[in-house]
């Protein structure tokens, strides 16, 4: 690939470009606007919901293709351009049938008034209105704390669903994840721009990890504990800061390749 590749920069959100607990993109915002100064396209690419994403990359300044929902659609400025999941309809039900065939008791947040959802996630009232407009995944909570993972999975699995496991919810979603939505942005990216793009990946926790083995060159943040996750991905940079401060870190690096 030579140096004059587009250079694009597929980013998760939450605890990555934001901060886990404000959802602040605070040092960050600064980079992102060089980034796109220079010539980057900034890509996000996180289990947030359409509306959700529409806002932070409002205050960004971030326009073009975005990922929303762990892979579940690639969306642009005007609407979806490829989906890849199923509807949330047809995915609460399958839920439902697995949490009757476990004897589970779960909730949803279809289940939860918008009230719940922000004391749950943190987020402000009218954040948490934007969370629960789902197209294709659900964050559910179980009651049983001493569920067996790998007996919900099979259960899911059993009507066709992933699921995956974030800080404060379980997610079910189709088969679908973020490095599945990479691989149609790498589609779509060449096709624009009619040469394939050199793609960089920031993340923080494991449902990164598909999205950062897809990329070319990925970057992991640390944890509001100061950790890397450990994930089997190859080739990654483990970069020192928290959040924002590490994705700053990774922003510096990208750019004194664009700047050279």
């Amino acid at each position: 690939m030579g140096a004059t590749a587009p250079i694009v920069v597929v980013t998760d959100l939450d605890g990555t470009l934001l901060d886990n607990d404000t959802y602040a993109a605070g040092p960050a915002a600064v980079k992102v606007t060089a980034l796109q100064d220079a010539g980057a396209r900034v890509v996000c690419c996180s289990a947030k919901t359409r509306a959700e994403q529409q806002v932070h990359r409002r205050d960004l300044g971030i326009a073009g293709l975005f990922v929303i929902e762990n892979g579940a659609a690639v969306h642009d400025d005007d609407g979806p351009v490829r989906v890849l999941g199923l509807t949330y309809r047809d995915v609460r039900a399958r839920l439902r049938s697995a949490a009757t065939q476990l004897g589970l008791t779960l909730r949803g947040f279809g289940d939860m008034d918008v009230l719940e959802v922000a004391d749950r996630t943190l987020l402000s009232v009218d954040a948490a209105g934007r969370a629960k407009e789902r197209e294709h995944t659900e964050p559910f909570v179980v009651d049983d704390l001493d569920l067996d993972e790998t007996v919900l999975r099979s259960a899911l699995d059993a009507v066709d669903l992933d699921l995956q496991r974030g800080a404060r919810f379980w997610t079910a979603s189709g088969r679908h994840d973020k490095g599945t939505a990479v691989a149609v942005l790498r589609e779509l990216l060449t096709n624009e721009r009619h040469g394939r793009p050199l793609l960089y990946g920031l993340g923080d926790t494991y449902n990164d990890a598909a999205m950062l083995a897809a990329v070319d060159v990925p970057m992991l943040v640390q944890r509001p504990d100061g950790t890397w996750a450990d994930l089997d991905v190859s080739g990654v940079t483990h970069l020192d800061g928290i959040g924002p401060v590490g994705w700053c870190q990774g922003a510096d690096a990208i750019l004194a390749t664009l700047c050279t």
